[in-house]
Order: C-alpha cells, then sequence, then structure tokens
C-alpha cells in the first residue's frame, strides 16, 4: 500500500471517529461514580453473582430506584416462581376444601384454614421486608 493511501485511509478514520463521537454525545452522556473500597467490594460481589459488569448492575440499580421499580436477583426471581407454584397449590387446596365444604354443608376446622393461610401470608410479607445483599 502507498503511503499516501495509508494517510487518507487514516485521515478518514479519524473523521468518522471524530462525527461518531459527536452523533454519540447527543444521546449518552458518561457519568463518574467515586467508591470506597469497602462499596466497590460489595457491588463487585453482587455483580459476580449475578453475572454482571459493576457498572452494568450499578446502572440497573440507579434505574430501578428511580422508576421506583424492584430489582431482583435471579435467586430472587427462581423463589418467586416457586411461591407462586405454592401459592397455585394453596388455592387449588382451598377450592377443594370450599367444594367438600359446600357438599358436606359445613366447613371442616375453618380456623385451622384461617390460621395457615395467615402464617404463609406473614412469612411473604417478612420476606419482601428483609433486605438481602
Amino acid at each position: 500500500m502507498s503511503e499516501n493511501n495509508e494517510t487518507s485511509i487514516k485521515e478518514n478514520r479519524k473523521a468518522y471517529l471524530k462525527a461518531y463521537k459527536a452523533e454519540y454525545k447527543k444521546h449518552a452522556k458518561q457519568v463518574n461514580l467515586t467508591l470506597s473500597v469497602k462499596e466497590y467490594e460489595a457491588f463487585e460481589k453482587r455483580a459476580n453473582k449475578e453475572g454482571v459488569k459493576i457498572t452494568t448492575l450499578i446502572k440497573n440499580m440507579a434505574l430501578a430506584y428511580y422508576q421506583q421499580a424492584p430489582l431482583f436477583t435471579p435467586e430472587q426471581l427462581h423463589e418467586m416462581q416457586e411461591m407462586r407454584f405454592i401459592f397455585r397449590n394453596v388455592a387449588n387446596n382451598i377450592n377443594q376444601i370450599a367444594h367438600h365444604s359446600n357438599t358436606i354443608k359445613r366447613l371442616a376446622d375453618e380456623n385451622g384454614l384461617l390460621r395457615e393461610i395467615k402464617k404463609l401470608e406473614d412469612i411473604v410479607l417478612a420476606y419482601y421486608q428483609t433486605p438481602t445483599a
């Protein structure tokens, strides 16, 4: 390749990159954040646990806070899926109890059923009120 051709390619590349950066800056802003070592290590631990970069984790957390939307770990999402399955089973069991009670015209141990539902409600509330790292 000739020296003029190489220079032309370099100049074209420079012009392209300059135009690209100018366009990029119109719709994206960079933010710098300073953390203590302890804070960084805490974010690093969570990011590693979730399999994402620290910057991605912090951005997701900031957006979730701003949008007032919860940000769940993969483990929490899995637990919620399991709880949904359990709740559906409980609802199915309650439906069967109601059907049986209608058949015999009486609810067997009504208070026991209500106590179990209350226990389940308390467990779920406690779970979501306890922060996880």
